[in-house]
């Protein structure tokens, strides 16, 4: 996805927030109080009641935003602007691209997503028979010899 192709489907704050609220429903939302996955939609309070124990989560709660004051639409622009390129982004820049006041704030953001990033790295082991292209590659022994 490029940057028109972004602005074209998140456009407004009301986009980003529907399109989290069905990532974070696919995935499964689970309440912190009694561990329950049943659980309705309450639209005029934009969150989650647990039919259970009737506990409500916001759509924030549990995802590397919570806590956070900042627009779910700012979040996806920095991860956005993040990932647009092989090459890494300044944080001051992405403050200039987005005209935000603080370049802490966007700072922080940046460091959530790579931290989350990380983590999301760690689920997927590559298994079976790997074909690499034209790598050198030193093999753990006293010798030291490198493979083509």
């Amino acid at each position: 996805m490029n940057l028109l192709a972004f602005i074209e489907e998140f456009p407004t704050e009301e986009s980003c927030k529907h399109h989290f609220k069905l990532q974070r429903e696919k995935e499964g939302v689970i309440y912190k109080k009694c561990k329950s996955k049943s659980h309705y939609w309450l639209a005029s309070k934009c969150q989650w009641e647990c039919k259970s124990c009737n506990f409500r989560t916001t759509l924030k709660s549990g995802s590397i935003m919570e806590g956070s004051k900042v627009a779910i639409r700012t979040w996806y622009l920095v991860m956005a602007f993040m990932t647009f390129s092989k090459k890494t982004i300044s944080a001051s820049e992405i403050q200039r691209q987005l005209d935000h006041p603080k370049y802490d704030t966007i700072w922080r953001l940046m460091h959530k997503i790579r931290e989350a990033m990380g983590k999301r790295d760690g689920l997927y082991q590559l298994q079976g028979e790997i074909e690499f292209d034209e790598g050198y590659f030193e093999i753990a022994t006293s010798k030291k010899v490198k493979l083509k």
